[in-house]
């Protein structure tokens, strides 16, 4: 039994000496993982890192209030932007069916029986070839690729077609299909003046 007891005394006295010798080295590596260089440099990166850190933040809140002005700004130019082109693609919507009038200002300020109204119905081949290539249009509307309606004022329909000529020249592309009264059911009206048709214009154009 003696035995025995001092056989788990030393057993226990060895333990300790151990434990304190492991608690002894252990102490022993921190302490000179402490003082090393490099740990040292670690730390010293770790507090450069947190006070970038805080300067980031710092920054980033004093930023953040321009962020959402621009934000806002951007937004604003989106919706102008949108608008603008909403309205550009209804002016081109109603360009279409503007009314274009000749000399109905001076056929009525001349004395006597005024100039007569007629209608010419227009086209420029230019726009018409070019937008059957599927081309860029410079100057002028696309919608010249169809039939415009030109109203002119005078006292026949040859005059009529010399006015609108003037204004729209066959040297630009223009071509005028016919010249008709509106009151006309007809080819000719009372005084002999016939309706004018051009059946070279009256086809599509070839490229």
């Amino acid at each position: 039994m003696s035995d025995l007891l001092t056989a788990v005394a030393i057993f226990m006295m060895v333990a300790g000496l151990s434990y304190l010798a492991a608690l002894a080295v252990s102490h022993l590596v921190e302490r000179h993982l402490h003082l090393s260089e490099g740990v040292d440099r670690v730390d010293e990166r770790f507090q450069e890192a947190n006070i970038l850190h805080r300067k980031f933040e710092d920054r980033g809140a004093k930023i953040m209030p321009r962020v959402a002005r621009l934000d806002n700004a951007l937004k604003s130019a989106r919706r102008q932007n949108y608008m603008s082109t909403r309205r550009v693609a209804d002016l081109e919507a109603r360009r279409d069916q503007l009314i274009r009038v000749l000399g109905e200002e001076e056929a009525f300020s001349r004395p006597g029986r005024p100039a007569r109204h007629f209608v010419a119905a227009v086209i420029n081949r230019h726009v018409q070839r070019a937008v059957l290539e599927q081309k860029e249009v410079l100057g002028l509307s696309r919608s010249w690729a169809r039939t415009q309606n030109v109203h002119a004022w005078a006292p026949n329909a040859a005059d009529a077609k010399t006015l609108v000529e003037s204004y729209y020249p066959h040297s630009m592309g223009f071509h005028i299909i016919e010249i008709r009264e509106p009151s006309q059911d007809g080819p000719g009206d009372e005084e002999g003046d016939e309706v004018i048709h051009d059946e070279a214009d009256a086809s599509p154009a070839r490229s």
